[in-house]
């Protein structure tokens, strides 16, 4: 769940709990006052009746207080019986009926029966008037369960764009946060206010200003310093093509030792010159000259390049390409960059006995290139990350290298416009390839 639907879910149970509770504390008085209002009712009656006693007492007329009685009988459905105290003994209003189920309540117009003056005594029928309460109480249900599912629309309506409004700023600064984790250095924030989620803003801002900062020191001190280990490892490998020229001046420990130094300045000269190439395609300064170029032969030449050392380490080394696949526009060189890193990672990760293939096939209006092997595979999850630089992967040959042989070759592919991956299952061997649109 984002969090705009976490925070449009809030504000909607805030203002549906609000509204409850709201609807609640009417809901008690609006009770309260129905019954306060049947109560007034009987008073009111019981009033006018007491008052029309006085005045029948005063005109000495008992029939106008009979007459009264015997219409707001007819008037009023919950006054079950009237009777009133005249000339000392009670005389009932129409015929007495029984007690009705759910009980009376009597009323009287004085608290006191005095035998000089006249009183009257009504009785009202609980159930009727319990019934009236009811219904009033019923309709006071639907309205407030319609005027709650008013407020619950209407706070639906207002709850969805406020809070896109308010979590706008905060999505802003994750999609920043995620350009700056893909390696988009620099990315900034416009101003988002002066409150906390303003103040985060500004404070990504200042990361990403540093980073961006620290990673063009980090490039500039990786070119000044491979470019400065080239020198010296040029003289290095110089003098010693001058010893081992004369291997007859030198002992069997003596040729032993320079051919060991020899082969770690290779080793080293690799990494720097590949250090070298990642911070020229960091900087867009790569050398980059495609013209119409024999990919077939590209793919032949490569192959035979390691085929003596497929040979020594006793792996078959073949290579399969379509003859009629014609030439497309290219830079060779870098083009043999990349299947030569293919196939040395191959070598290097395919026991004695194994088998590695270099294939050559059109692919709906793209070549492939790949660069198959028979060795230890990869793991899923080491195959999302192993064309960043300096990523390795860990393998029972205890193969060595840096990491950067892939992420050059994928900068390679990727500006031929073309896309670089892997399949590949542990202990089933792996195939490296890569598409490049064709152009002639």
């Amino acid at each position: 769940m984002t969090i705009r639907l976490k925070v449009g879910a809030a504000l909607l149970l805030a203002l549906v709990s609000a509204t409850a509770a709201s609807m609640a504390v009417f809901a008690s008085l609006q009770y309260r006052q129905i019954q306060e209002a049947e109560d007034s009712k009987r008073h009111l009656i019981i009033e006018g009746a007491a008052s029309m006693a006085k005045e029948a007492e005063l005109a000495k007329d008992p029939l106008m207080l009979l007459d009264y009685l015997q219409a707001i009988k007819r008037e009023h459905e919950e006054i079950h019986h009237c009777r009133a105290f005249i000339g000392g003994h009670w005389e009932d209003v129409g015929k007495a009926r029984p007690e009705p189920e759910g009980g009376l309540l009597i009323d009287y117009t004085s608290s006191k029966i005095d035998r000089a003056s006249i009183q009257v005594e009504i009785q009202f029928a609980k159930a009727v008037i319990s019934a009236r309460q009811l219904k009033a109480w019923e309709r006071l249900k639907n309205n407030m369960a319609q005027t709650s599912s008013l407020v619950a629309l209407l706070g639906l309506l207002i709850s969805i764009p406020l809070s896109g409004t308010m979590t706008r700023r905060i999505v802003k600064i994750q999609r920043a946060v995620s350009e700056i984790g893909q390696g988009h250095l620099g990315a900034r924030l416009p101003p988002l206010g002066s409150d906390e989620i303003g103040r985060l803003a500004k404070d990504v801002n200042q990361m990403s200003e540093r980073l961006d900062e620290l990673d063009r020191l980090k490039k500039t001190f990786v070119a000044s310093v491979t470019h400065e280990l080239r020198s010296p490892l040029g003289a290095i490998d110089s003098y010693l093509k001058v010893l081992l020229a004369n291997p007859a001046r030198l002992s069997p420990e003596d040729k032993s030792n320079l051919e060991r130094i020899r082969a770690n300045a290779t080793r080293l000269s690799h990494f720097v010159t590949n250090l070298l190439d990642m911070a020229k395609i960091e900087r867009g300064k790569l050398d980059f000259a495609p013209r119409i170029s024999d990919v077939v032969q590209i793919a032949e030449d490569s192959a035979q390049f390691f085929r003596p050392n497929a040979e020594e380490l006793g792996i078959k080394l073949e290579c399969q390409a379509d003859k009629s696949i014609t030439p497309m526009k290219v830079d060779p060189d870098l083009i043999a960059h990349v299947l030569t890193n293919f196939l040395s990672n191959a070598l290097k990760f395919t026991r004695r006995g194994g088998s590695v293939r270099v294939a050559l096939a059109r692919q709906n209006g793209h070549i492939e290139f790949s660069v198959s092997d028979t060795g230890v595979g990869i793991s899923a999850q080491d195959q999302a990350r192993i064309f960043s630089p300096f990523e390795r992967v860990k393998n029972p040959l205890k193969a060595t290298g840096v990491g950067l042989g892939l992420a050059i070759s994928k900068s390679i592919v990727e500006m031929h416009g073309g896309s670089i991956g892997v399949r590949s299952e542990p202990g089933k061997g792996s195939c490296f390839y890569f598409t490049i649109p064709v152009k002639t």
